[in-house]
């Protein structure tokens, strides 16, 4: 197995970062096929998500995005790939809560 980490730090608040990650959890279900569990926390989110060759999670709080992605066998060739679009994907949501502050 192969394994992507990505964290991200912001500044955004849990209320804000909560709504950023459900838009991003939408996002990916339907692009990547993802079965995905949001579960809320008092002070951290939890997003469990995966599909066959993937299995991650994404830890949400005030402070960060906190990703962690099990790449199977068929899809460690694709690493790069996914993190990059990973990157990216957060990248552009935070920037754009960011905007609307």
């Amino acid at each position: 197995m192969s394994d992507v980490n990505y964290q991200q730090s912001h500044t955004l608040g849990l209320d804000k970062a909560r709504t950023l990650a459900k838009e991003w959890v939408a996002n990916a279900a339907s692009q990547m096929g993802l079965q995905c569990d949001y579960q809320e926390g008092a002070d951290q989110d939890t997003v469990s998500f995966e599909r066959m060759g993937v299995k991650g999670t994404m830890l949400v709080s005030g402070t960060d995005f906190d990703l962690k992605i099990k790449l199977g066998m068929m899809m460690a060739a694709f690493k790069p790939m996914i993190e990059a679009e990973v990157s990216k994907s957060l990248g552009r949501i935070i920037e754009k809560a960011k905007g609307q502050a």
